[in-house]
């Protein structure tokens, strides 16, 4: 897998569901006016943003650690938690707080990964199986048709989120399992958007 500074930062682009232009039209809103050209550059390491074009790129994909993020030193030795109790990518199971294992993690998850959940049934596939783990960058908003984690009346889910106006649902992959709507007194809260 390519490590490269440039890499890294499109790849935690792409994790945060921007395109060159987005990224490009949202710094010069944050006052550093910039081209999508220039994104461009800096994700083939033909040229390095700035301190300040960093930092605002790093508020932008929601990377807290930097070092972690950026350095293949650190990249190498990093630790996440693993939830123990799976997730439902079916009918839901309580997803418990505190039961977790540490787990060390390589390239293959994505730096804006907080932590990893297993996925049990089969709503979600063909994108996930049961038993697959998931990794999750911590948020508690995500956009219409992103996949998260969920904690729905109580129960832990896998799911992607549907928004339209005032209709919220969550929705499975595999079409055999009919999308959960969230009604006015129901509990939901977003543990974070799926990111590998």
């Amino acid at each position: 897998m390519d490590s490269s500074f440039g890499s890294r930062l499109a790849a935690a682009r792409k994790a945060a569901g921007l395109n060159q232009t987005e990224v490009a039209r949202r710094l010069t809103e944050a006052g550093f006016p910039v081209r999508t050209q220039a994104v461009s550059k800096w994700e083939t390491d033909t040229t390095l943003p700035s301190a300040r074009q960093l930092v605002e790129l790093c508020r932008l994909y929601s990377i807290r650690d930097v070092v972690a993020a950026f350095t293949e030193r650190e990249r190498r030795g990093r630790v996440l938690p693993l939830y123990r109790l799976a997730v439902s990518a079916g009918t839901g199971e309580f997803l418990d707080g505190d039961a977790y294992d540490t787990v060390e993690v390589g390239e293959e998850v994505s730096p804006l990964a907080d932590f990893g959940v297993r996925i049990a049934g089969d709503s979600m596939e063909p994108r996930f199986v049961s038993g697959q783990i998931v990794w999750v960058r911590r948020q508690e908003t995500l956009r219409s048709g992103e996949i998260g984690i969920f904690l729905y009346n109580g129960s832990g889910y896998c799911k992607r989120l549907e928004r339209e106006g005032n209709r919220v649902e969550l929705v499975s992959l595999n079409r055999a399992y009919p999308p959960i709507r969230v009604s006015a007194g129901d509990e939901l809260r977003v543990f974070g958007k799926v990111v590998g």
